[in-house]
């Protein structure tokens, strides 16, 4: 999405003269909408998440470290809200003396740099599916069973116990 919203404020209008002002075309402005609903998705999937993974990360059982969780939180939203009032200012001065393009880069290199980040501990999470099966088997093999399952017929399965005969 962010990627998306950058390139819809690099790309230029293809308007000839300097001196008229001219109107994006209908596609990018298409463009740009669907950028901001990609992006919203985005932050409406990864914002209930983060809160949770990262409480994943302390065990209840141990004193230590579930007084370190709650001292998380604070920290948490102690950058979140710094990070949102620093990037507020920085980021309109850019985007209004330097360009909407450069504005929209540089939360898209610094979701990627926290991306890689977040890929690169991968294997120190306490809950880390590294060593485990991925979790996309488990849902491909609802998939392959529900289309095996298509093709039967209603006499195929034992009412009595709501559980079908054949596997």
């Amino acid at each position: 999405g962010l990627v998306f919203l950058t390139l819809s404020a690099v790309l230029p209008f293809g308007c000839n003269s300097a001196s008229s002002s001219c109107s994006p075309s209908k596609f990018k402005v298409a463009f740009f909408f669907f950028s901001l609903y990609l992006v919203a998705i985005g932050q409406g999937g990864h914002k209930p998440c983060v809160q949770a993974f990262g409480a994943d990360q302390f065990d209840e059982t141990n004193p230590a470290e579930h007084k370190a969780k709650s001292s998380f939180f604070n920290w948490w939203y102690f950058a979140l809200c710094f990070a949102n009032t620093v990037s507020i200012m920085v980021l309109t001065y850019i985007q209004e003396d330097k360009g909407w393009g450069l504005g929209y880069g540089i939360p898209c290199v610094l979701m990627a740099l926290g991306l890689i980040v977040f890929l690169v501990g991968t294997f120190t999470y306490r809950f880390s599916l590294a060593q485990e099966e991925s979790p996309f088997t488990g849902i491909l093999q609802v998939f392959v069973a529900a289309i095996r399952k298509s093709r039967w017929s209603v006499e195929d399965f034992d009412h009595s116990s709501g559980l079908s005969g054949q596997f």
